[in-house]
């Protein structure tokens, strides 16, 4: 399974209006709820929220990968949102975060959660991946960046 297979145009906010970290949760939340109605919205907004207070999921290099594990999920779903300015998110290096990658997946199915969330960081470490999902002039062209950066990264693996 991969990001990219995850997310759609619609899942993809490339001018994300939020001010602060709190306001990017929301408005995943609400963009998720939103595609896929039957997410409710309010409940991994505070899921999310609560999983914030117990630590940041805030990288560093201007990355965060907000994750949850809920009860009753079909199957696992993201959405990807990026700042203009970047927000204090309390990443480690202090700097701001300008690219936000939601995961979301069943909490009964816990392995999944976990090599979701490593495919991400692997991803989103790629200083050219990240520097392409800055530089993207829209949602479909974000998609094709993801999509490219993972499909070089299973070739190289595949190789090895």
């Amino acid at each position: 399974m991969t990001i990219s297979g995850l997310l759609t145009p619609d899942l993809v906010l490339p001018a994300l209006p939020a001010q602060a970290k709190a306001q990017v949760l929301e408005t995943l939340a609400a963009q998720l709820g939103l595609v896929h109605p039957h997410v409710d919205a309010r409940r991994l907004a505070d899921a999310l929220h609560e999983r914030e207070r117990q630590a940041t999921t805030a990288l560093e290099n201007g990355v965060a990968i907000p994750h949850v594990r809920l009860a009753g999920m079909r199957g696992p779903l993201a959405a990807l949102a990026r700042s203009a300015a970047g927000i204090s998110c309390g990443a480690a290096d202090g700097r701001p975060t300008r690219l936000f990658l939601l995961l979301v997946v069943s909490a009964e199915q816990p392995g999944s959660h976990l090599k979701l969330l490593a495919n991400a960081a692997r991803l989103l470490s790629d200083a050219g991946c990240r520097t392409r999902l800055l530089e993207a002039p829209a949602a479909v062209e974000l998609l094709a960046v993801l999509r490219e950066h993972e499909e070089r990264a299973q070739r190289s693996v595949r190789a090895a």
